[in-house]
């Protein structure tokens, strides 16, 4: 355990090292409190999975939304009160205090808003599956200015500010992966691809299934922010969903705009997180994709 501490303080570290100071409160800025915000997250996150073992994890049920657990509602407390402590004039929408107001949202205007899914991957989180991830996103509008996505328990951190890139850093074992995420330029065929979607057992998604290409696998994982931003860095060559809440693609979806990967809603217009669908995939496969989703 205290090898896996010091790798996180080696992580930080490091991304402190890749951000630029500035005079002014801008986006550099801003993204070294998200980033440090995104790590405290992860641990309330990893104690709560780890005293899960010992003891029934809390649990208070969302109805037709789903799970809840006091792991996401004690993730939320924390980076709602950082941001209201830092940015007081700023806005917030979050995943778990939306529905505890059962708030309706129409597009933001011109004001900061902060866009937060203090646990992305419930489901996952509460069976003990090692994909889930804090996401925290920064809009002025509809348009996300910065975007941070962290898996605590694999170490996994991808982020961005627009117009600067996306970046992700990965501790695999002793060692420490940073890239920069770029979009793939070869030709990829669907043979090839490995891609994911929220397939439900619905009849149009079976209908769709008999006709899809041949691929090399699919997969369902579970965190629409993780999958979206695993796409970004080529771990993914698509995915794809038709229900999402601004929360789930705010951040991962300014790391695929930086990254160069396609994106779009499923129909193939403009995206914008307060749309209800993502559709994102490696550019050669994204034209042939999006006809094939489109099929009725």
């Amino acid at each position: 355990m205290k090898k896996k501490v010091a790798k996180k303080k080696t992580v930080k570290k490091t991304i402190k090292k890749t951000i630029s100071k500035s005079n002014q409160l801008d986006l550099d800025v801003v993204l070294q409190n998200m980033l440090g915000w995104a790590f405290d997250c992860g641990e309330i996150l990893n104690s709560h999975l780890v005293r899960s073992y010992q003891e029934p994890l809390k649990i208070l049920d969302k109805g037709k939304h789903g799970l809840q657990t006091e792991a996401d509602l004690l993730s939320e407390k924390f980076v709602m009160a950082k941001i209201q402590e830092h940015y007081p004039d700023h806005l917030i929408l979050s995943e778990e205090d939306s529905f505890k107001r059962q708030l309706k949202t129409g597009l933001p205007k011109d004001e900061y808003l902060w866009l937060i899914d203090p646990l992305d991957g419930t489901n996952n989180f509460y069976n003990r599956v090692p994909f889930f991830c804090v996401s925290l996103a920064l809009n002025k509008g509809t348009e996300t200015l910065a975007g941070v996505v962290y898996n605590p328990v694999n170490c996994e951190l991808f982020y961005a500010i627009k117009g600067k890139g996306a970046w992700l850093i990965r501790l695999i074992g002793e060692n420490e992966v940073k890239v920069k995420l770029e979009a793939p330029k070869g030709k990829k065929g669907f043979k090839e691809a490995l891609l994911s979607a929220n397939l439900t057992s619905k009849r149009v998604e079976k209908d769709l299934l008999k006709t899809f290409p041949e691929v090399r696998a699919m997969r369902r994982l579970g965190s629409a922010a993780l999958e979206m931003s695993y796409v970004a860095a080529g771990m993914l060559d698509a995915y794809w969903e038709y229900r999402l809440q601004p929360w789930d693609m705010a951040a991962a979806g300014l790391i695929c705009q930086e990254a160069g990967v396609k994106i779009s809603n499923i129909e193939g217009g403009e995206y914008q997180p307060f749309g209800s669908s993502v559709l994102t995939a490696d550019p050669a496969l994204y034209d042939e994709l999006r006809r094939i989703l489109n099929i009725r």
